[in-house]
C-alpha cells in the first residue's frame, strides 16, 4: 500500500533526459500555471515538499519528488499565461513532448481551475493524452471558492469525457480518492 508519506524532493530537470536514471514509475502533474499542482502534491504527502507560489509560472522544470521510494510525482511547469510570455508556452511545449515519450509514465493527473472553464489549452491537453492512451485524472482545484453554476459546469465537462471529478479544496479537503487513482496507475 503507498502511504505517500515517505516523500523527497530529488531533482528538477530541463527536460526529460535529464531525470532520475533509477527507472522508477512516474505520474505527472499537469494544469494552467497557478491551478494549484504544487499545492495538491503537499497536500497528497501530508507535507511541503513542493513550491507553491501565488505567481503564476514559478515552475520552470520538471520537478521530481520520490514517494515511499517506489515511484515519482513530477510537478510539470504550468501552461498558458505567464510573466514571461509566449517564450515559455513553446519550451513548455518542446519540454513535454519529449517528456510524453517517457515509457516510465503510468498516468497524469489533470487539475483545472473550476472557477475558469476549460480553454483550448486545456482541450488540446486533454485530447493529447487521450490520444495516447494515458490513463489521466481530473482534479478540479479551487473548488471551495467555486460558485454552484461552476461546479455544475464542472460535474457536467468531467460527465461529457466519461470521468468522475475529483474536487480539491484549497484549503483541505480529502485527498484518499486521489491517492487510489494514482495508485491504481501504477499498478
Amino acid at each position: 500500500m503507498i502511504n505517500f508519506r515517505a516523500a523527497a524532493y530529488v531533482t528538477s530537470c530541463p527536460d526529460f533526459s535529464f531525470r532520475p536514471k533509477d527507472n522508477l514509475p512516474e505520474v505527472v502533474f499537469l494544469g494552467r500555471s497557478n491551478v494549484g499542482k504544487s499545492s495538491l502534491i503537499n497536500a497528497l504527502t501530508g507535507q511541503k515538499i513542493a513550491y507553491s507560489s501565488k505567481n503564476a509560472g514559478k515552475t520552470r522544470y520538471l520537478n521530481y519528488f520520490l514517494i515511499d521510494q517506489d515511484f515519482y510525482l513530477v510537478d510539470s511547469p504550468g501552461y498558458g499565461y505567464t510573466a514571461y510570455g509566449n517564450k515559455e508556452d513553446n519550451s513548455f511545449s518542446a519540454m513535454m513532448e519529449s517528456y510524453f515519450a517517457n515509457p516510465l509514465l503510468k498516468g497524469a493527473v489533470l487539475l483545472l481551475d473550476s472557477r475558469r472553464g476549460v480553454n483550448d489549452d486545456d482541450r488540446q491537453l486533454l485530447g493529447f493524452l487521450r490520444k495516447r492512451n494515458l490513463p489521466t485524472a481530473l482534479v478540479f482545484t479551487k473548488a471551495d471558492t467555486a460558485s454552484q453554476s461552476e461546479l455544475a459546469a464542472c460535474r457536467q465537462l468531467a460527465s461529457a469525457l466519461g470521468v468522475s471529478p475529483a474536487l480539491f479544496s484549497k484549503k483541505g479537503g480529502d485527498v484518499l480518492e486521489l491517492r487510489k487513482t494514482v495508485a491504481d496507475f501504477l499498478h
